[in-house]
């Protein structure tokens, strides 16, 4: 489960519109599903991250749920720090960002209230 530069970088081609909460067999990622149902509550902060921590646990310990644990606030604290500190996307970033959440299905996280401009664009804004 690779995206963007990532996957150009060790050339596998993607398909970005699959990427939202499916896992494929071939990505040879053991508990692959479970980290994924854990790693979309973690950054919904929703009703099912009791039940999605619980099924991440009985898949790989309770050590590899706290390590995934740790990796989900990292990325979520970067984008924490970014917007208390008044980084923002270059303007000419937000439509390719607008485009690459719709296509990913990104646009459904809270974290899209922090892109006002992006959130436009996503609801039809200009």
């Amino acid at each position: 489960m690779l995206l963007s530069l990532s996957s150009s970088a060790v050339e596998v081609d993607i398909d970005l519109n699959s990427v939202q909460g499916t896992v494929s067999s071939s990505d040879g990622i053991p508990s692959a599903q479970e980290l994924l149902n854990f790693t979309d509550s973690v950054h919904r902060l929703d009703s099912t991250l009791p039940s999605t921590r619980a099924d991440l646990v009985e898949a790989v310990g309770e050590e590899g749920m706290i390590d995934a644990a740790v990796i989900s606030s990292v990325f979520r604290s970067l984008n924490i720090t970014a917007d208390s500190s008044g980084i923002r996307i270059d303007d000419d970033w937000e439509s390719a960002a607008a485009g690459f959440a719709m296509q990913t299905g990104a646009q459904t996280y809270r974290t899209l209230e922090n892109s006002p401009k992006v959130k436009s664009i996503i609801n039809g804004g200009a």
